[in-house]
């Protein structure tokens, strides 16, 4: 029974893989599902009758405590719980879905970390004194920090844009089937052309065949660890702390700053609701105290 369950599972993941553009991060999530599933002493996930509401929210709980979940990797936990019950609905493995009446817990809004005008001029100082060959590491690895900074992509974007996304003629990036198997066009910005540009030509006279933008040495795309590597060794010439991802919360926060339609900044952004782009409205306190101190007050 265990192993035709095996079997139920595989065919989720295949669907969702297929029919939604499952990431791989995603499936690592499900898989961690179904590993505390598996561990659990109530839920027997090839047993349906423990597919209650009453077994499935004491699970969630127990993760909750045990495992110090945040409020939000418990609501990602729980939506990923209620997907898969939803496929055995559907399956009629289940008669209704069990997760339908356990609620998500309200989350913490914690506001995205920008960096200063100051910290990105040091930035740079930094990546141009830890970079400051003509070498195609060198280069590449200027490139690559602009472009964060420059097209708000996210690390797994970058890593996986090739040649042949990027419009010399008409200067934007083409962001193929990524986050949502959406395709995105991504302007360039005069700063960023000239580094790419460069970092092109750079390329053809080291006789590079591969499509990957950013490749290794050895002309395979660049992973994880390396980008790991490199933002340790940019972090040693910085008197600040940063993440990748700072560098697109930086681009949003410039945009509030410079007056960008919200609605505008949501699409650039592509977040699916602008919900999630009013966050950045709060960030900016700096043109909030310039506003406050042209007005006067209690006169």
């Amino acid at each position: 029974m265990k192993k035709y369950w095996n079997l139920i599972i595989d065919d989720f993941l295949l669907e969702k893989q297929v029919n939604d553009w499952l990431s791989f991060k995603s499936l690592e999530a499900y898989y961690s599902l179904f590993n505390l599933l598996i561990k659990d002493n109530t839920i027997k996930i090839w047993d349906t009758p423990t597919l209650t509401t009453r077994n499935f929210r004491r699970f969630l709980w127990n993760c909750l405590i045990e495992r110090n979940w945040t409020s939000w990797t418990y609501n990602t936990y729980r939506k990923y719980l209620k997907v898969f019950c939803k496929y055995l609905v559907r399956e009629h493995y289940l008669e209704e879905n069990p997760i339908d009446e356990i609620k998500k817990r309200i989350e913490d809004k914690k506001l995205p970390k920008a960096l200063t005008h100051n910290q990105v001029t040091e930035l740079f100082t930094a990546i141009n004194t830890l970079y400051n060959d003509n070498n195609y590491i060198s280069i590449r690895n200027k490139t690559l920090v602009t472009t964060l900074l420059y097209t708000w992509l996210r690390k797994s974007e970058l890593l996986n844009l090739k040649i042949s996304d990027i419009n010399l003629e008409d200067w934007y990036l083409k962001v193929i089937k990524w986050k949502g198997s959406k395709d995105r066009v991504v302007p360039l910005k005069r700063e960023l052309q000239k580094k790419l540009l460069l970092f092109l030509q750079t390329r053809i006279s080291l006789n590079c065949q591969k499509d990957y933008l950013f490749s290794s040495m050895s002309w395979n795309r660049l992973q994880n660890r390396d980008m790991r590597l490199m933002i340790d060794k940019i972090r040693l010439f910085t008197t600040f702390h940063f993440t990748w991802h700072m560098l697109r919360h930086t681009f949003a926060t410039e945009l509030v700053r410079n007056n960008f339609d919200i609605y505008n900044i949501s699409q650039i952004l592509w977040h699916c609701k602008v919900e999630t782009t009013k966050i950045y409205l709060s960030v900016d306190t700096h043109k909030i105290w310039e506003q406050m101190n042209k007005i006067q007050m209690f006169a």
